[in-house]
This record gives structure tokens, C-alpha cells and sequence, in this order.
């Protein structure tokens, strides 16, 4: 079996394997190609923007119920919406049916006061609802669109709208330069250096150069270029940017949009570099149905929702990236035609962007579309794909980031996707949850340890193997497809030194709200927030797969995933949230077996 595997791997031959309402059979949008498409996407927008802006020019995500919500609903984050009227007015393109439309105009002009007056005297930015202070979350990025929007809008605003505007936009500059210049001489641009994500530190960068050369302030041009041009050259081999030891995949989008900006502007041929082993990073990593495969990301974890916005524009520059942009925003918009509700206000002013700054051209096939390929990172991380069947492993460890929320604890997690149910194990790291680590040890004081000393990926395109290792424990792991419909996962425990723990294995599995779980003795379940906690599992059936289980399996739903973000780490979200298959392994070296069988 693997001897033919192999040779259709060799083959790579290309199939129909993407979802049938992208790229050429979208049910709902006409455009074929980019940047045609990024055009109609914004056009079908506008109206409903236009009917969610407030009397003050605010960007809202919906018309609140009442003056209490109106305040809890807003965010700064929403005002890079301004970046789409300004775009479509402007924008004399062929597909823009809404170049020079005066309610455009008027939207973003309103938008743009509404900023202007949240800057105070001192740069800080200070927006108010009603009369009410709220959150300023990322102004920053708003920033950036507002200047884009200045940039696009400037010929058609009056002298004291123009004043405004500049003046406000300069007082906000002066604010964001003096949080970057203590941080320009750090040794690395990632988090533990900066204090701060690094997709923070180089989108600030990016907005003062674009602010100087909108504003003609050459002293903020000369400072900007300095870091952006170190941010580009810290890529790693693998074609991503470095959050802390390792790659982040929705950050990443962030930060390959400095340094396809930054070429734009200056054609820098590290900048190019970086832009196509970025994109060769990014079509691997992402499932047919257009979902990042996030069991490399130490920042978030996997909620199956395809994120498709920020840093198209970079993939433009290359045949199959042009492809891979238009696969990823269809993919987002799914079986809607809705561009709000499918992406939402920050994302379409990131699709402006996309299209503002976009690099026309032919496209060319993407791995998506393959029978098969195999890629490694620079680090022990593997995805395959072999027909049906994606897989990936990631073998990345890290020290432990005790104080920070933010940074996820990396477990050595893997995932399993299938052309007709999609995925079936997934949900990347976490932190502080042993239940979702591959492999986790129950020590004799009852106390668990989730965290691997090592690990590493071997293999090649017949097979590969991650090895953990854990304090008392060699562990190994082994993803087999073996045809089209089934796919065996093997695990092997020995110890390394007598100590009187156990050793577990771990699947998180992907199961769907309201849907039927079906065990092997016999009984049903409808999925909802009621707890299932079952032991002696040998089978389960649920949305067209079967697995198979030694007969000492555990199994328990819901069980919730902790977040980074909102006031709670671990809320009660049965929409994110998974079923775990806990299987006990012996440590003398024998192999324990599950398959899934797609049916």
C-alpha cells in the first residue's frame, strides 16, 4: 500500500478536490478573477456599511436596540472600514461600479471627521459614543486606513476639512513614533524583545511611513524605513515571522502585509524574498476548504473558520498566490452573499487594501487542488496531503509563557481533515489544558504534565513519524492513510526511567452542535451542552466518519477550549468547543491502533 501512495505521490497529480462553491462555481459571485472580484465583494458592502454608520460618522457592526448597546458595540477596530468608500470613489478600475459615487464620498468624509476629533491634543486617540469614553483596541490599524483613505480622498476635500484631518493625523503620528523608537534597536523583533506581538510593532512601523509620505513628513519616512526593513529580513526559512520561537498563522497575514507594502513602494528585492516563501508557507498550510492548520500557531487555536483579509495583496505577485487569494476570500464568504456578515467591517477594509494594492496576472494551480504533496517547515512541523486525506503533526517546543495570556503552551498537537466531512481532529495548542495535549503523563501524585521535553518529526513521502518525549517517557506517533476512506493513527509508549506514571494519548475531535454521536454499544446522542462522559468506548460514528478504539477509551463532550481573549480563558462556548478520546497507553513499547473510516 505505501509503495503505491508513493508513487502517486511522486505523481502529484491534480484533482477536483477543492469545495464546489469556490474558485469556479461560486454560487453567489460572478467576478472569475482577481481584482475583479475584490470590486464586487465591496460594492455588495457599501449599502449595508452606509445604514450601520452612525449620525457622527462611527462605523458600527449593526444598529444597536438602544444607546446602552450602541456604547457596548463599538470599537475603534471597526473604523478601517473607511478605507472601503475612500477606495471605491476614487478607484477609476473597470469593475468598480462605484467609482465617483457622492454618497461614497460623503461616507467617508463623516468617517474621517468622526476620527479627527478622537485625537486629543497629545496623539492619544480618546473616541467617544454618546458622550462616553470606549475601547481604542487596535487604533492603530485604524489609523493606517484613515491615512490610506487621506491619501486617496485628498484633492476632493475643502481646505478646512483637509486642515482637519492632517493636523489630527499628525498629533496621532507623533504618539505612535514615540512608542516605536525605544523598540527599533531590540536585538529580535519578536514578542519577548518588543513587549508586544510583533505584528503590532510592524504594522506601527508601516502606518508612520505611510503617514510621512502622506502627510510629506520625510523625518517619518527615514525612521520607518529603518525597522521596517530589519522586520523583513527576520523571516524565517520557513516563510513566516516569528511571534515567539515559532510561526502564527492569523498574525502572519498581518505581518506579510509590511512586506508586500514595503516592496510596492520600493521593489526591495528582501521584500520579494519574503513574499514568495511567505506565500509557499501559507498555501501548505491551509486545508481545501480554505481553514489555516494551526497546529504550528502558538497564538490560536483552530475554530475552523477561514480567515481571508489582511495580506492578499502579497500572494498577488506571484501566478498560484493570485489563485490562492481568490480560493481563500471565496472560501470566507462561503455560501453567502453577504460580505458583511461573512467577513465583517476590518476585514472588507483589509479587502480594500487587497484590491488597492493588487498585482495583476494569470494564475496557476494550488496545492489545494493536487492529489497530493508533502512540506516541512524549518522546524519539526509536517503537513501531507494524499488524496482525500490532510494531515499534519507539529513537533515545536517552547518554554512555557506562565504570565501571558496570550501565548498558548505548545503540545505537540495534530489534525486530520477529509474532502467530505472536513475536519475530524483539530484545534491546534492551548495552555494549561492537559486533556488536549497528543500525549500527556499522570504522575503517581495524581498531578498531570502536558508539556514535551522534545520532540521531533521523521519521515519522508512514505510515512512519518513524531517522537515526544516526556519526563519518564519515549513517545511516537504515526499517521497512516491507507486508502481513500480510511486512515489508521498509531502510538507507542516505552519509559526511559522506572517511575510509577501513566501515559495517555489524546485525539480532540471535531464534532458538530446538534448533530448525532453514535456509540459502538449501541446508544445515541444529539450533540447540545449536555456533558457526556463515557468509558469502554470501542466505536463512534458521527457526520460520515467511524472511529475505531481500543476497548479502554474514554471519551467526554463538550469540552471547552480555552481563549486568549475576553475576560474569561476557558468560557463556556459550545461552539468551539470539542470531544476528547483519551486512550491509556502501556509504556513496553507495544503499538496501539484507532482508524477513522469515512463512509
Amino acid at each position: 500500500m505505501r509503495s503505491l501512495l508513493s508513487g502517486i505521490l511522486t505523481a502529484c497529480l491534480f484533482s477536483t478536490s477543492l469545495d464546489s462553491a469556490t474558485l469556479d462555481h461560486h454560487p453567489h459571485w460572478k467576478s472569475d478573477r482577481l481584482p475583479e472580484l475584490y470590486y464586487e465583494v465591496l460594492a455588495a458592502s457599501v449599502d449595508k456599511a452606509a445604514q450601520f454608520q452612525a449620525h457622527d460618522g462611527r462605523f458600527r457592526s449593526r444598529i444597536p436596540r438602544d444607546q446602552s448597546e450602541d456604547e457596548q458595540i463599538f470599537n475603534m477596530y471597526d473604523m478601517q472600514y473607511i478605507y472601503v468608500p475612500a477606495f471605491l470613489y476614487a478607484s477609476d478600475h473597470q469593475s468598480n461600479t462605484r467609482h465617483g459615487d457622492k454618497s461614497l464620498l460623503e461616507m467617508a468624509l463623516r468617517a474621517g471627521d468622526y476620527m479627527a476629533a478622537c485625537i486629543a491634543d497629545d496623539g492619544t486617540s480618546v473616541p467617544r459614543v454618546n458622550g462616553k469614553e470606549v475601547s481604542t483596541l487596535d487604533e492603530h490599524r485604524s489609523l493606517y486606513c484613515w491615512t490610506e483613505a487621506l491619501g486617496l480622498l485628498e484633492d476632493h476635500l475643502d481646505p478646512e476639512r483637509k486642515q482637519n484631518w492632517r493636523a489630527a493625523m499628525q498629533r496621532a503620528g507623533k504618539e505612535l513614533v514615540a512608542d516605536l523608537k525605544p523598540r527599533i534597536g531590540r536585538p529580535r523583533y519578536i514578542s519577548p524583545f518588543l513587549g508586544y506581538s510583533p505584528n503590532h510593532f510592524s504594522l506601527r512601523a508601516s502606518t508612520i511611513w505611510r503617514m510621512g509620505m502622506v502627510l510629506e513628513i520625510e523625518e517619518w519616512v527615514k525612521l520607518a524605513e529603518v525597522p521596517i526593513r530589519k522586520f523583513v529580513r527576520q523571516i524565517q526559512p520557513g516563510g513566516y515571522w516569528e511571534e515567539h520561537d515559532g510561526p502564527t498563522m492569523i498574525y502572519d497575514y498581518l505581518n506579510t502585509s509590511v512586506a508586500a507594502l514595503w516592496w510596492h513602494y520600493t521593489n526591495n528585492p528582501e521584500a520579494l524574498r519574503a513574499m514568495r516563501i511567505n506565500t509557499d508557507f501559507h498555501m501548505h498550510w491551509t486545508t481545501p476548504d480554505g481553514v489555516d492548520i494551526h497546529t504550528v500557531d502558538q497564538r490560536n487555536r483552530n475554530h475552523f473558520r477561514v480567515n481571508a483579509s489582511w495580506g492578499l495583496f502579497t500572494f498577488s505577485y506571484f501566478p498560484e498566490g493570485r489563485r490562492f487569494s481568490r480560493f481563500k476570500l471565496l472560501s470566507a464568504l462561503g455560501n453567502r452573499n453577504d460580505p458583511l456578515e461573512s467577513l465583517g467591517l476590518a476585514a472588507l477594509a483589509r479587502i480594500a487594501q487587497d484590491a488597492h494594492y493588487h498585482t495583476d496576472g494569470p494564475e496557476a494551480p494550488i496545492p489545494q487542488e493536487r492529489h497530493s504533496y508533502r512540506h516541512r517547515l524549518d522546524r519539526p512541523a509536517v503537513v501531507k496531503k494524499i488524496g482525500p486525506w490532510v494531515y499534519s503533526m507539529s513537533a515545536l517546543v517552547s518554554p512555557e509563557r506562565p504570565l501571558s495570556q496570550f501565548y498558548l503552551d505548545r503540545i505537540c498537537p495534530i489534525s486530520l481533515w477529509h474532502q467530505k466531512c472536513h475536519h475530524i481532529i483539530g484545534g491546534g495548542n492551548s495552555k494549561g489544558q492537559h486533556e488536549l495535549a497528543t500525549f500527556t503523563v499522570k504522575r503517581a501524585d495524581g498531578n498531570w504534565s502536558r508539556l514535551p521535553l522534545d520532540a521531533l518529526i521523521s519521515g519522508n513521502w512514505d510515512a512519518d513519524t513524531m517522537s515526544v518525549a516526556h519526563e519518564g517517557f519515549s513517545l511516537r506517533l504515526t499517521i497512516t492513510p491507507e486508502d481513500d476512506s480510511l486512515v489508521t493513527i498509531s502510538a507507542q509508549a516505552e519509559r526511559t526511567y522506572n517511575r510509577p506514571d501513566s501515559v495517555f494519548l489524546n485525539l480532540p475531535l471535531r464534532l458538530l452542535l446538534g448533530q448525532k454521536l453514535e456509540i459502538g454499544n449501541g446508544a445515541a446522542y444529539t450533540l447540545s451542552d449536555t456533558e457526556i462522559r463515557l468509558c469502554g468506548v470501542s466505536s463512534t460514528y458521527h457526520n460520515h466518519w467511524r472511529l475505531s478504539l481500543p476497548e479502554n477509551a474514554r471519551f467526554m463532550w463538550p469540552y471547552y477550549t480555552y481563549t486568549p481573549y475576553g475576560p474569561e480563558r476557558v468560557p463556556e462556548n459550545i461552539h468551539a468547543a470539542l470531544g476528547v478520546v483519551t486512550i491509556p497507553l502501556v509504556p513496553d513499547s507495544r503499538w496501539v491502533h484507532i482508524s477513522f473510516t469515512v463512509e
